[in-house]
């Protein structure tokens, strides 16, 4: 009987002794995206590639603001200092180039983010019938906020939602994400920007 005890209690012990660490999410991915901002009545739709190796972004947007529909082909490069975006208005064919003011943001749990737990999106009661995720958050030094989901398996981003005082919330949500970049090319910027 002691033994049983002593053996449950270093059971308990290491289980509460462990910290659960943010997975890493994959390099190289494909995705298409979904951003939504209510208060200020601003959606967004996109094909999106992403390689945090060379720290470069592309997405084919459509964007909604305040029943207006733009559509941009817009390529964010931060391997350089400044990082550089590159915004193609695909009705008008006009292009501007920008200095970046924001940092590179890895698409994947922020360091010392507190792990809150999994879920299934869908149902884990049925066999294939759902995906179990793992759902983390983290409160910056400046204050902002974050929520993420990803999956258990492959550590794939489905949902995130960043909150600051100069953004206010932002949900971005990914769907049929892809391992790779199927056209390295992609990270080219438009020729009408050249």
């Amino acid at each position: 009987m002691k033994t049983l005890l002593l053996f449950a209690a270093v059971c308990v012990s290491v289980a509460y002794s462990q910290v659960l660490e943010p997975c890493a999410a994959p390099p190289l991915w494909e995705a298409r995206v979904s951003r939504i901002d209510p208060e200020k009545r601003f959606s967004e739709r996109a094909r999106m590639s992403y390689d945090a190796i060379n720290r470069r972004v592309r997405r084919i947007e459509e964007v909604n603001l305040l029943e207006e529909k733009d559509f941009y082909d817009v390529l964010y490069i931060h391997n350089t200092e400044p990082g550089t975006e590159y915004r193609l208005n695909l009705k008008t064919k006009e292009c501007e180039k920008r200095e970046m003011s924001e940092p590179w943001r890895e698409f994947q749990v922020p360091p010392n983010s507190t792990f809150l737990g999994e879920s299934y999106i869908g149902t884990g009661a049925v066999p294939g019938a759902g995906v179990l995720t793992e759902l983390w958050s983290n409160t910056f030094e400046s204050g902002d906020k974050y929520f993420g989901v990803y999956t258990v398996e492959g550590c794939i981003p489905i949902q995130e939602e960043f909150y600051s005082n100069r953004t206010g919330l932002v949900s971005t949500f990914f769907f049929d994400v892809v391992a790779g970049v199927s056209d390295p090319n992609v990270f080219i910027p438009p020729r009408e920007c050249m």
